[in-house]
């Protein structure tokens, strides 16, 4: 069985129009299917947001220190024994010029490198493709990989949303009629900036969970928008995606988007959320997970949150706040 697969490549139009963004559509260029030792070891990064734009002071949020910000964390990455980074989502904030300046910043890290579209890379990137005769349709960006023993899930919620655009079929409709059903149950997710898993890709993730039971792998899954607890940040139809999770006992789901981070539980299950590198004029937040056994191992830098996360429930969970990192 392959070791990553793509299901839904860029068409060489879209190849074409996102340049050297492109990148961010393409699999992680894994060195090898086992983990550097005995221990699985990976960074992640959530939201650096970067543009060229003045700060929004009132809400603490700095656009132009997103370069400084991940060359910094990945400068601290790179003296780190790890199996590859993921940069959970929302590389840049706005302007199609901000990934010529962002995007150069990762060719100094000497991991493999994980990308996850986020709700602000979608509509950058989206905007700039339906710009094109014909419009260029938002590309899918699920994806799977593995390392021996464990298998790990991209998945794309922004399959239907308001950021597909007229070469995206009737995703962009079903986006709006979700949307509106939401709005009228009065669901705390109903906001504009979210999005959802369409039924493709669900079929996907369950064929994977399916396989990876079946081959008896560890699961552990990036997407940008939390899942659960229900809060106005998590997917349209987040619960639907932790049920699944949960019911193939994945053993952690990581996220971005809602800078202020956060933790549930869920079963055997954790949901992380890492804070945004965007939000304050210095600090510099990202982690390093570590799986070894039973014990997940969240050492948080720049602010993140430690946590010692043990697969059973008669071991007590550990948090320690890491603003003396970095």
């Amino acid at each position: 069985m392959s070791l990553k697969t793509l299901p839904n490549p860029l068409s060489q139009p879209q190849r074409l129009a996102l340049g050297e963004a492109g990148i961010l559509y393409q699999l992680p260029a894994i060195r090898s299917p086992d983990p550097a030792d005995s221990t699985l070891r990976f960074g992640l990064i959530a939201d650096p947001q970067y543009a060229d734009a003045d700060p929004d002071v009132e809400n603490n949020l700095y656009y132009r220190h997103g370069l400084c910000k991940l060359s910094s964390a990945i400068s601290a990455l790179n003296d780190l024994s790890l199996d590859f980074v993921a940069t959970l989502g929302d590389l840049v904030d706005r302007h199609w010029s901000s990934y010529s300046e962002l995007l150069p910043r990762y060719d100094a890290l000497h991991h493999p490198h994980v990308a996850v579209i986020g709700n602000h890379d979608a509509q950058v990137i989206s905007e700039h493709l339906a710009a094109h005769t014909p419009p260029l349709g938002l590309p899918k960006s699920y994806y799977h990989f593995r390392l021996s023993g464990y298998r790990f899930l991209v998945i794309d919620g922004n399959d239907i949303s308001l950021y597909c655009n007229a070469g995206n079929g009737d995703d962009l409709q079903q986006a709006r009629e979700q949307l509106d059903e939401l709005i009228a149950q009065q669901q705390p997710q109903a906001q504009r900036w979210n999005g959802a898993v369409g039924e493709k890709q669900m079929a996907w993730i369950e064929q994977n969970l399916q396989q990876a039971q079946a081959l008896g792998e560890t699961v552990i899954v990036f997407g940008h928008y939390p899942l659960a607890p229900l809060k106005k940040h998590i997917l349209w139809n987040g619960e639907v995606v932790a049920d699944l999770l949960c019911r193939y006992q994945v053993r952690a789901y990581f996220a971005g988007h809602d800078h202020r981070g956060g933790y549930y539980r869920r079963g055997n299950t954790d949901f992380i959320t890492l804070k945004g590198m965007l939000d304050g004029p210095d600090n510099v937040p990202f982690a390093v997970a570590e799986l070894n056994g039973n014990r997940l191992i969240i050492t948080g830098f720049g602010g993140e949150i430690s946590r010692i996360l043990p697969l059973s429930h008669s071991e007590p969970l550990h948090e320690v706040d890491s603003e003396s990192r970095l």
